[in-house]
């Protein structure tokens, strides 16, 4: 297992000036906007070293008169 770090020690690392608020951080953090994600570990936020910012993922929106080509491609590709 790889050493982790504070989410604010990782954001001095990945981040420029200015370097995001805390709260932002915890934002992030809670919604997936890093990866790998980060985990709570007591009452502080845990990084992996290598974890990267990779901001908001979008997920296409998947209706039910799509063609079934279209959603089998939206949906990775797996077959149904």
């Amino acid at each position: 297992m790889t050493r982790t770090l504070t989410l604010d020690a990782w954001a001095l690392d990945e981040f420029s000036d200015p370097i995001p608020s805390r709260p932002t951080l915890m934002k992030y953090a809670k919604s997936g906007m890093i990866s790998p994600p980060p985990f709570k570990a007591g009452r502080c936020w845990r990084v992996d070293a290598t974890a990267r910012f990779i901001g908001m993922a979008d997920k296409p929106v998947i209706k039910k008169d799509d063609n079934p080509r279209l959603k089998r491609i939206l949906e990775d590709g797996a077959a149904t």
